[in-house]
């Protein structure tokens, strides 16, 4: 089965080493398209191109929680987790400048501020403004910091990479904006989570794949295409952003929330060691990939 409209990990949409087949469950804001995986490295796509829908600038991504976006997994968790993570790469790489890819509203850079000479990129005109507004300096291209002749030491790109219909060319042009030997830090969703995989839940995947996600990957995809631009694979492995009571909240009632309905439901150490197991067998929900610019 052709992809046509995506660009595969290994570089063509039709390439001999893609594989596609069709795949239980649907894009939950376009219900009558399904999804497609390539058997040989777990990309998953949508089986119909849904470009239409999305328009970054205008913020369309704001759009698709449908009452859910208030069970977001807790952002403390993340900024803490990322952050601890960001100064081991400061220690170990000596990295002075960040930029940080799809930076939203800044949040995420006024952690990074105390430690980093920082920029963004933020494609989202109202995101974007809010953050320069703040005093940070916010590029919305990549082609606008070649053109500025600005370097970074490290890049990162936290849920941003599932956003992007032509990531090989994106991760090339980045390198343009990498220092020799700088490195590339991403964050993104796992294609083998457990709800999908492990526990086959019919409601969360017709519920978790949606037009602004074009691509979701598997630890074997993002190696393939992180390597196929240029860079050398330094770290990939994940963890657990969401709890075991997330998970027995999907399998029972059929719908998100239950990391914080049942959030006094199971002690630390069991949800800890639940989350171990899920990353020890790979059903994580969420990769993380180091890489360094060669």
């Amino acid at each position: 089965m052709e992809n046509g409209f995506i660009e595969c990990p290994d570089g063509a949409s039709n390439s001999e080493d893609c594989k596609w087949i069709s795949i239980s469950g649907s894009v939950r804001d376009a219900p009558k398209i399904g999804l497609r995986q390539c058997e040989n490295c777990g990309l998953v796509t949508h089986s119909e191109n849904l470009r239409e829908l999305v328009n970054y600038a205008d913020g369309t991504m704001h759009d698709w929680a449908g009452g859910h976006g208030e069970l977001s997994v807790n952002p403390e968790g993340d900024i803490s987790r990322r952050l601890a993570a960001l100064l081991e790469l400061k220690s170990q790489y000596k990295s002075k400048t960040l930029l940080d890819f799809g930076s939203g509203d800044g949040t995420m850079l006024k952690y990074l501020g105390a430690h980093f000479d920082i920029s963004g990129l933020e494609p989202e005109i109202k995101a974007r403004e809010k953050s320069i507004k703040d005093g940070f300096i916010i590029y919305d291209s990549i082609e606008k910091i070649v053109n500025n002749e600005t370097k970074f030491d490290l890049i990162t790109m936290f849920h941003v990479i599932e956003h992007i219909y032509n990531p090989g060319e994106i991760l090339s042009n980045l390198k343009k904006i990498l220092n020799t030997g700088g490195i590339l830090v991403l964050e993104t969703p796992n294609s083998n989570d457990a709800l999908l995989r492990l526990y086959k839940s019919k409601a969360f995947e017709n519920w978790t794949y949606w037009s602004h996600h074009p691509m979701l990957y598997s630890h074997d995809s993002l190696s393939r295409i992180i390597s196929r631009t240029g860079y050398e694979v330094v770290e990939n492995n994940g963890g657990q952003r969401y709890s075991l009571a997330n998970h027995l909240y999907w399998l029972c009632q059929n719908k998100p929330g239950g990391h914080e309905i049942w959030k006094e439901m199971f002690s630390k150490e069991a949800s800890e060691n639940y989350d171990d197991d899920l990353v020890r067998r790979g059903y994580n929900d969420t990769l993380w990939l180091i890489a360094r610019s060669i």
